[in-house]
């Protein structure tokens, strides 16, 4: 029964958001592209001179694994922002979700699985390019474990995401979140720096965020094979709530 449901609702929405990043994808990888690899100039080259070392490993070497874990979450929160702002202000399939046999969670799971996977193959082409130009040994034996960390903190930013598309109808709207929530998080969460350069009177709140979770667990596993459970922990408490969160705003905006 739970493989009829996966068919007839979850696969078929993750199948939507695949379609609609397959819809220029040339111009979709190039800007992806884009962000991360400004960062790894600005920062990875420019400041190689000044910062030697971080944390035992050059700053090249730190800053990569976090460019594109950066990639992964900020993918799968642009595919649930704007793949539910198009499914509710352009396409109106919020219609067809209401006489449709199929419940909240799976078109959030759709969601979630479609931008994993829009993720995931974006992610995989900035670390393709990154790893050219960056001296990192990057254990590769440890994947199962990256995905395990990354994965949940893709749900969270898709059900973030997935509130913020329902709920505004401007675009500009969207933009303007990901300025004020998103941006806070990546900055703060262990992408350029440390977190133990940070005061002493906000470190202990910093380690605590989803962001500083998928930050500095990946890097450590995708560097040292080593996993820090408590970020695990962390990253996968959020995913829950946010999936509950997200559901039952969904729910919320079907019965409008």
């Amino acid at each position: 029964m739970k493989l009829i449901y996966f068919r007839r609702g979850v696969w078929p929405i993750a199948h939507k958001v695949l379609l609609q990043e397959a819809q220029g994808w040339l111009n979709e990888s190039i800007n992806t592209i884009a962000i991360p690899f400004t960062f790894f100039l600005a920062f990875g080259l420019g400041l190689r001179g000044y910062i030697a070392e971080v944390e035992g490993v050059s700053y090249m070497a730190f800053l990569t694994p976090g460019l594109i874990t950066m990639t992964i979450l900020l993918e799968a929160y642009r595919t649930g922002a704007w793949g539910l702002w198009m499914d509710r202000w352009h396409q109106k399939m919020l219609d067809e979700y209401r006489i449709k046999p199929i419940h909240t969670t799976d078109i959030i799971m759709g969601e979630i699985l479609g931008g994993f996977l829009v993720a995931l193959i974006k992610g995989a082409i900035v670390a393709g390019i990154l790893l050219l130009f960056s001296p990192v040994a990057i254990r590769w034996d440890a994947l199962p474990l990256y995905f395990l960390m990354v994965f949940p903190g893709c749900i969270f930013f898709t059900c973030v995401g997935s509130m913020v598309g329902t709920s505004f109808p401007k675009p500009d709207h969207i933009a303007q979140s990901q300025t004020i929530f998103i941006t806070p998080l990546l900055y703060l969460g262990g992408l350029f720096f440390p977190i133990t350069a940070l005061p002493g009177w906000i470190g202990p709140i910093i380690q605590w965020l989803p962001t500083t979770a998928a930050f500095e667990g990946g890097r450590d596993i995708l560097l040292n094979y080593h996993i820090e459970w408590r970020y695990m922990l962390v990253i996968w408490a959020f995913a829950l709530f946010s999936f509950i969160g997200a559901t039952w705003f969904f729910r919320e905006k079907l019965s409008e």
